[in-house]
């Protein structure tokens, strides 16, 4: 028995998704109307069809993010309401949208996802040891055991704030550097913040209170 392709009016189910595809990469609004066009009329579910062969290319080819957005909210809303005018306009803005080729960090990001991919393969990294924190058993374990951890970038209190002083200090953050002594007196004021600092008052009434 031969396979029969499934047909799209008077075309082939893939082709015309294959076109719709390559026409919104080139950038030409008309046919990659007419491609769209010809899928939601020729097939029962096709807003669902189109809508989903957007997504996907969102999220491989669109390098902005309000387009990507708007393509998922269209792909979550198609075939829930009758109106397929956002789909077109979609379209369209799909055509005109920056793509990651022509974004500087869309190629840096393809180049280093193929380089991560190498590196994952032959040159394994080491986790590294601001990564060990409290929120990991062995950062956990480290700490209970009287090792001092490094904190600098964690989500703790101590570790927020460490990464704003950082940052306040020296304009950027480097794993290279760490907090000077300083930064206990600033600990101390965001701590007095929080209502944690035992307030000299307090701390003399309680003593008295033992005395007593």
């Amino acid at each position: 028995m031969t396979y029969q392709q499934p047909k799209l009016g008077q075309y082939d189910y893939y082709e015309v998704i294959s076109a719709l595809r390559k026409c919104i990469k080139l950038g030409n609004v008309e046919d990659s109307i007419y491609w769209a066009n010809v899928i939601m009329t020729c097939h029962d579910s096709g807003i669902k069809i189109v809508a989903k062969q957007l997504w996907i290319m969102a999220a491989e080819d669109i390098f902005d993010e309000a387009v990507v957005f708007r393509a998922s909210a269209v792909y979550q809303m198609a075939g829930k309401v009758k109106e397929n005018d956002h789909i077109f306009f979609l379209v369209a803005r799909m055509c005109r949208a920056e793509k990651w080729w022509e974004s500087p960090l869309g190629s840096e990001v393809d180049y280093l996802w193929a380089k991560a991919t190498g590196d994952l393969k032959e040159r394994p990294k080491e986790i590294p040891g601001f990564a060990l924190d409290t929120h990991t058993a062995r950062g956990a374990i480290a700490k209970r055991k009287g090792y001092a951890i490094d904190d600098r970038f964690s989500g703790t209190d101590i570790g927020r704030q460490k990464t704003k002083y950082l940052f306040d200090r020296d304009g950027r953050l480097d794993p290279d550097e760490h907090p000077d002594e300083q930064f206990w007196v600033y600990w101390e004021q965001y701590k007095e913040l929080l209502g944690e600092q035992e307030k000299p008052l307090q701390g003399l009434l309680a003593m008295e209170g033992n005395l007593e």
